[in-house]
């Protein structure tokens, strides 16, 4: 497996359109820029660009958010195997996990505790109370 600096040197040359950024967490920044931080896992950074392949930054529901993450780590696998990085499931599931938490939580009803439904305006709506309630934003991964 390639140390994350070569790893980063590779992208850099394998897309030069994209700029790789050490930061304080991993992230994707519209439309070419990745932030990186120096101790991240490899498989962090593929993820980061899966993001930049699938061109998927916009979305309107939680759970489309969720198919956004998981389209992403799908995407760092084909690139892992590319780039010699081993593939780690758990660690793909652990991240994913961080959003399904969310939208669980996020879907619960302040006042029964159920889960609702959101619609596309991104408002939540509880199917016995009638409570609507905005989602909370994006998670923190």
């Amino acid at each position: 497996m390639p140390n994350l600096n070569k790893l980063v040197a590779k992208l850099q040359q394998d897309y030069p359109n994209i700029t790789f950024t050490p930061g304080p967490r991993a992230t994707f920044r519209p439309p070419h820029t990745i932030i990186y931080p120096s101790d991240a896992s490899p498989l962090l950074l593929l993820h980061e660009l899966g993001h930049y392949i699938i061109h998927q930054t916009d979305f309107s529901s939680d759970i489309q958010l969720l198919r956004i993450e998981a389209d992403a780590w799908e995407q760092a696998k084909h690139l892992a195997d590319q780039y010699q990085v081993k593939w780690d499931e758990d660690f793909a599931q652990d991240h994913l996990d961080s959003y399904r938490d969310y939208l669980y939580t996020a879907s619960l009803c302040p006042n029964c505790n159920i889960t609702g439904y959101q619609d596309n305006q991104g408002t939540y709506h509880c199917p016995l109370c009638d409570k609507r309630w905005p989602s909370p934003g994006r998670p923190e991964d």
